[in-house]
């Protein structure tokens, strides 16, 4: 284990928080973590490049590349980082990739949507969380592990009171040995429900659905010339904002989308989250409950008209 300290990991600054989280759980050096910076030029995506740079580097500083976290719909923007490109670096370095498509992994469902995880064959493992959009109550994530073996290898515990027969045959698997507890719930059995319910064809019009609404959102916004799409869409969220107009500093775009929000939310007829992407304060719009319809969606767009028409009356912005 002394070896741990020269063990380097990667990911782009767009990727989830839990990702440093568990990096800390691991026991990784927090100075071997890299957050690798991305660009609006690349919508926020994964470069490469850079990659390759940050990896080759530590290599040169005598340390070891080992994991790399590629995304496929990033919480912030719904960003999709290269999946095949970056299998190709991390196959320089012998390196781990996994792909966190928590939120769009379920979007694959769809043909149409798999071009996003070109390269998925050449991945080490892939999780995708039905609970995010695949009509499936919280919890319930999807792992999957080209090699099993590098989880039960590590994490395989075979006390006296759990041996019995059928684990030493071989025939079943015995998930306490892929996982750090040693119980777990039945979360497969909320996705097999969800799927004999509805079907896959059902699903996916969901998913095309939601889609198809986020779509007649960003056309709406971009149809008024007092808002901009900040990072263009890929799945089913919308990331915009109030834009600049005039001799408006960023600090007081910013302002007035906070205040923006904040007036929207507390109507209750709808409710718009937040995030910041290349220094920019952003509105999220997000499609994705299972009984939303169009009229919700066109319902919210004239309360965030109307709101703003407001706030410029009353000198807000």
């Amino acid at each position: 284990m002394a070896g741990i300290t020269r063990l380097a990991v990667y990911a782009a600054d767009q990727t989830h928080s839990t990702f440093f989280k568990a990096c800390r759980l691991a026991g990784f050096d927090p100075a071997n973590v890299r957050s690798i910076p991305t660009r609006e030029e690349d919508n926020f995506a994964l470069d490469p490049a850079r990659l390759l740079e940050a990896m080759q580097a530590d290599v040169d500083a005598g340390l070891v590349p080992t994991y790399i976290c590629c995304t496929v719909g990033t919480t912030s923007s719904n960003a999709v980082d290269p999946v095949g490109a970056v299998a190709d670096v991390a196959h320089r370095f012998n390196a781990w990739v996994h792909i966190d498509a928590a939120y769009a992994g379920s979007a694959c469902i769809c043909p149409e949507f798999r071009h996003h995880i070109d390269g998925v064959e050449r991945v080490d493992s892939i999780s995708m969380s039905p609970h995010k959009w695949l009509m499936t109550c919280l919890d319930c994530t999807c792992l999957w592990v080209r090699d099993s073996h590098r989880l039960t290898n590590s994490l395989e515990t075979t006390p006296e009171y759990l041996k019995n027969d059928v684990s030493d045959s071989g025939i079943v698997t015995d998930l306490k040995d892929m996982q750090v507890g040693t119980g777990r719930r039945f979360r497969g059995l909320k996705l097999w429900m969800v799927m004999r319910t509805y079907g896959a064809a059902k699903l996916q019009e969901h998913i095309r659905s939601d889609v198809a609404m986020a779509k007649m959102f960003e056309g709406l916004v971009r149809a008024d010339d007092r808002f901009e799409v900040v990072v263009p869409r890929n799945f089913a969220l919308v990331c915009f904002r109030i834009r600049p107009h005039g001799a408006m500093a960023e600090e007081e775009v910013e302002e007035a989308n906070r205040e923006l929000m904040e007036r929207l939310n507390k109507t209750g007829k709808a409710y718009l989250a937040h995030t910041v992407v290349g220094r920019k304060f952003v509105l999220r719009f997000a499609v994705g409950s299972s009984t939303q319809e169009e009229r919700h969606v066109r319902s919210a767009w004239e309360l965030i008209q109307k709101t703003t028409t407001e706030m410029m009356v009353e000198g807000e912005m």
